[in-house]
């Protein structure tokens, strides 16, 4: 909202000051802002097309050996999240000042439907 106020500011002040200055140059100003302004935003698009690069000035997130798979809310200051640590899952809760083991994940060695096969024996 005070970009729009800024911007309003600007286009009504830039003519004004320059009918005050005698230049009498008002079609020269006029150039010159928008020209301005299409440097500024020129380069806005071009730091953001830098960060969507990978060129970020932010810190990225490091590779570790923990890993969050998933977090869900609860409530205010209350939660669950899902991690991994070196391809063991483990499920944490998450309260205002604490955080505790919940369980173990245990995955299956195996997929759905090899299990099944094993049950019923596979047909030869």
């Amino acid at each position: 909202m005070n970009f729009h106020w800024t911007l309003m500011f600007l286009l009504l002040a830039t003519p004004a000051c320059a009918a005050d200055g005698g230049s009498g140059d008002l079609l020269g100003s006029w150039v010159k802002l928008i020209v301005a302004l299409l440097v500024v935003i020129g380069i806005i698009l071009l730091l953001y097309a830098l960060s969507r690069k990978g060129f970020g000035f932010l810190p990225a997130a490091r590779g570790g050996a923990i890993k969050v798979v998933e977090m869900r809310s609860l409530g205010p200051k209350k939660g669950v999240c899902l991690i991994r640590v070196r391809d063991e899952e483990f499920l944490l809760g998450l309260g205002g000042d604490r955080v505790e083991l919940i369980a173990p994940i245990r995955r299956p060695e195996q997929s759905f439907s090899e299990t099944l096969e094993d049950k019923m024996g596979s047909p030869t």
